[in-house]
């Protein structure tokens, strides 16, 4: 028996088996965190999504089209991709691929199958769909033609990449979008950025693109491989890279709310970095102790019991100008130092941190989005990989999983999320797009 969840807002009906019936369940195997979810992460598959002629009558013009597939043969996969999103004024499309599937040939096969249109995506922790959470799938967001202007770049060497070259870049990207611009720049624009989240220079890489492109906004995540650390990509035009960034100059006259959410608090507990390996983020001491030592002392454990779900549910924080932004711990090295996910120096102060409960503050988010700009097109989400391993230690998976499905939402776990040129861990950070038909209230960003 099925149930079908109506997405008019975009334009499309997704079919979905009863989610009692175990044969259609999505299970991950046994590589990196996916077999710490195992027992935790069941969502549905897709067993058809086709365009709705009477959805689209009640929303209007359709400016964006979302796909999922779980198929693990990668041409079956690319073709159920692309049956979703065969329309005629496809422009472009992002896609966020799982790191159990086969990112070369997905992309490959995506780029034959639309070969006027540009495809961009990355690897993920895990994809974030209009059913829910997901493992093992590949989502994906296509743009349309008549209501978006997207210029794109990719950038292959992070690790050399200077003010000098991002002016360039933003100059040329921005003169070729007002040829064919819907809206004037300021106000209308907004860039998406996917970073290779191995790299080890997300930091400088996007303080870098945030001066170059000033006002207009920034936001995007860094690549993820389920936690196996062993290689995270971007891919460009039917190719993947490594230590690189992929770019899109977004131009819309549909209105559009940019948001990052996070669900810590900082507390009056301190830790020290007093000795530091700046270039690999590897805090070698705190306190002048043993980094190991001395967070799992302040957590409570013994340091052999240190583990990314601890992490996820122990983060630290340290205050610039005034605000407190995560840094969180990505393992323990086998000479007691701890490795993080952002940048670290000598001398910070890192607060732990209390956190709040995250399906509360999604709630709100979605309110306040719902408030901004009534009915969406398309919530477009980079949600960090510590957030879902929370979830699933505090058996909170299933339920934040059904509070997002039925949502217009396409997105991924990541290794950091960002905006407006700054790297952050433990949020929630995305964009969403509503109808021309609503008049947006006041403000087009939400942070908290």
């Amino acid at each position: 028996m099925t149930k079908t969840i109506k997405t008019a807002l975009y334009g499309q009906s997704v079919t979905v088996p009863n989610p009692d019936d175990d044969t259609h369940s999505i299970r991950s195997d046994s590589r990196g965190v996916n077999n710490m979810l195992a027992d935790a992460v069941t969502s549905a598959n897709v067993s058809r999504c086709e365009q709705s002629e009477s959805d689209i009558s009640e929303s209007g013009s359709v400016a964006v089209y979302t796909a999922v597939s779980d198929a693990r043969d990668p041409e079956q996969c690319a073709r159920e991709l692309t049956e979703q999103l065969n329309l005629a004024d496809l422009g472009w499309v992002l896609f966020f691929c799982s790191a159990q599937q086969d990112i070369d040939q997905i992309s490959e096969r995506l780029q034959q199958a639309f070969p006027d249109q540009i495809i961009m995506g990355c690897s993920t922790a895990g994809e974030i769909t209009p059913l829910g959470y997901m493992q093992g799938s590949v989502c994906a967001v296509g743009f349309s033609r008549e209501g978006f202007t997207i210029e794109t770049a990719l950038i292959e060497e992070m690790d050399s990449f200077d003010f000098s070259a991002a002016q360039q870049l933003m100059s040329n990207m921005m003169q070729r979008c007002q040829l064919n611009q819907k809206a004037p720049v300021k106000g209308n624009t907004f860039v998406l950025a996917l970073l290779d989240g191995m790299s080890e220079h997300e930091e400088i890489v996007l303080n870098t693109l945030n001066a170059a492109f000033g006002s207009i906004p920034l936001l995007g995540g860094s690549a993820g491989d389920d936690l196996d650390f062993a290689q995270t990509r971007v891919s460009y035009k039917g190719r993947c890279y490594q230590n690189a960034a992929v770019l899109m100059l977004i131009n819309t006259d549909y209105p559009f709310m940019v948001f990052s959410q996070k669900h810590v608090e900082e507390t009056d507990e301190i830790l020290v970095v007093t000795d530091v390996d700046s270039e690999h983020r590897c805090v070698k001491e705190l306190n002048a102790e043993p980094a190991a030592e001395a967070y799992a002392r302040a957590v409570g454990v013994p340091v052999d019991q240190l583990s990314p779900a601890l992490f996820a549910c122990h983060t630290l924080s340290v205050r610039i100008a005034g605000e407190g932004f995560v840094r969180a711990v990505r393992r323990v090295n086998d000479d007691g130092s701890l490795s993080f996910y952002c940048a670290v120096e000598r001398g910070i102060v890192l607060r732990k941190n209390h956190h709040l409960d995250i399906a509360d503050g999604l709630e709100t988010l979605l309110d306040q989005i719902e408030a901004q700009l009534g009915e969406q097109q398309l919530i477009l989400g980079f949600d960090c990989i510590f957030r879902l391993l929370e979830l699933k230690e505090k058996k909170q998976l299933q339920e934040v999983s059904e509070l997002l499905s039925g949502y217009p939402l396409i997105g991924f776990h990541t290794y950091g999320e960002h905006v407006n040129g700054i790297h952050l861990n433990a949020t929630f950070t995305g964009i969403a797009i509503g109808n021309k038909s609503f008049k947006p209230a006041s403000g087009s960003t939400f942070y908290q």
